[in-house]
C-alpha cells in the first residue's frame, strides 16, 4: 500500500476474512420477494423431526414451505415445493433462513 492505493491481495485478504468471520454471511433478500402465507408448528413422531413451518408465497406466485427443524447442529432449513415432501429444493437443507428464501424465489 503506497501512496494511497489498496492492492488486490489486500482487499482479498480483507474480503476472506469477513466472510470466515461471518460478517458477510447472508445477503438478505428484497422486501417483495415474498409474503408470509401462515406459519405452524409440527411435532416430532417416528417419521419426522419437530419443525416450525413456513408457508411463502413468492412473487413468481409458487408456495413453498420452509421447514425449521429444532437440531442443535447442522443445517436447520429445508425449502420444499408441496407435494414433493421428500425433495428439497436445491437437493439440501439451508444453515439460513434467507438462503432458503433465496433458494425458493430465485
Amino acid at each position: 500500500m503506497f501512496g494511497g492505493q489498496i492492492s488486490k491481495s489486500f482487499i482479498r485478504a480483507i474480503a476472506v476474512s469477513l466472510v470466515l468471520s461471518g460478517a458477510l454471511m447472508v445477503s438478505t433478500p428484497p422486501a417483495n420477494a415474498y409474503v408470509v402465507v401462515k406459519r405452524f408448528h409440527q411435532s416430532a413422531a417416528p417419521n419426522r423431526e419437530e419443525s416450525d413451518i413456513t408457508v411463502i408465497r413468492c412473487r413468481n406466485g409458487l408456495s413453498y414451505y420452509i421447514y425449521s427443524y429444532y437440531r442443535t447442529s447442522g443445517p436447520r432449513y429445508r425449502v420444499i415445493i408441496p407435494p414433493h415432501w421428500g425433495k428439497p429444493v436445491g437437493g439440501h437443507d439451508y444453515h439460513y433462513f434467507e438462503r432458503a428464501i433465496r433458494a425458493a424465489c430465485s
